[in-house]
């Protein structure tokens, strides 16, 4: 597929979004809402992450999506719970970007959490990207949530768990878990991290009733994931 095919399929395609549920371990209660993007072209599901990975190299239009992209996610959220809005730092870069988005989260009236993601990039300095994002939310006072922790290939660093007010362990650390036990110490003391630092951990990949227990006995203080079937989806 050329660019030109791509950025018609990309501007042509159906969107969709769904709002998937994050509870509380404490009372099973709903904290908030994690607005997940879906692409349809020609009746097939695009995958999400295949289509971030292209856009990386044209933030032109990467920049128009998401802007269409997050106006709906906001726009058609009734809940009175947080929401947490997917953001990768490519897309906050330059002066224009960053105006637009610190006026665009000011604006939407409602208690947003960003949450930083890769999504794939492959640029050499996307790293210092991510920190400078990361840095520009905590300045803006914007809470933000650190994706993908632990994720393999995933970059770790100290500054960004600093940086983010909630930290979502990916849900690859569950499975690692299940193969090797002694990984749970590993847990332990991320999440012991956590709590002294005066911030909130969410667990994702929560499929089985195991998942769940696990999540309230280790301590995490939000779980995520299929097993729970309180999905919102806009059209």
């Amino acid at each position: 597929m050329n660019h030109i095919e791509f950025k018609y399929l990309i501007k042509n395609a159906k969107y969709e979004t769904k709002y998937e549920a994050l509870i509380s371990t404490r009372d099973d209660s709903i904290y908030g809402y994690e607005a997940l993007s879906k692409f349809e072209i020609s009746n097939e599901i695009i995958n999400t992450e295949d289509v971030f990975r292209k856009l990386h190299h044209n933030n032109k239009l990467f920049f128009e999506l998401e802007k269409r992209n997050k106006e709906l996610q906001v726009n058609n959220f009734y809940e009175d719970k947080k929401l947490f809005l997917n953001f990768d730092a490519d897309i906050v870069n330059s002066f224009e970007q960053k105006n637009y988005w610190e006026q665009f989260l000011k604006n939407c009236n409602k208690n947003v959490v960003v949450e930083i993601t890769e999504n794939g990039s492959d640029d050499e300095k996307s790293m210092e990207i991510i920190h400078d994002f990361s840095t520009w939310l905590n300045n803006k006072g914007i809470n933000s949530a650190l994706d993908d922790f632990a994720k393999e290939g995933s970059m770790f660093s100290f500054y960004l768990m600093d940086k983010s007010k909630y930290i979502k362990v990916d849900k690859s650390f569950l499975k690692q878990i299940k193969k090797r036990p002694n990984y749970i110490e590993y847990i332990r003391g991320i999440l012991k991290t956590i709590k002294l630092n005066g911030q909130f951990s969410i667990i994702e990949g929560v499929e089985l009733k195991e998942d769940y227990n696990f999540a309230k006995e280790i301590g995490f203080d939000y779980m995520q994931g299929y097993l729970f079937n309180d999905l919102v989806i806009i059209r």
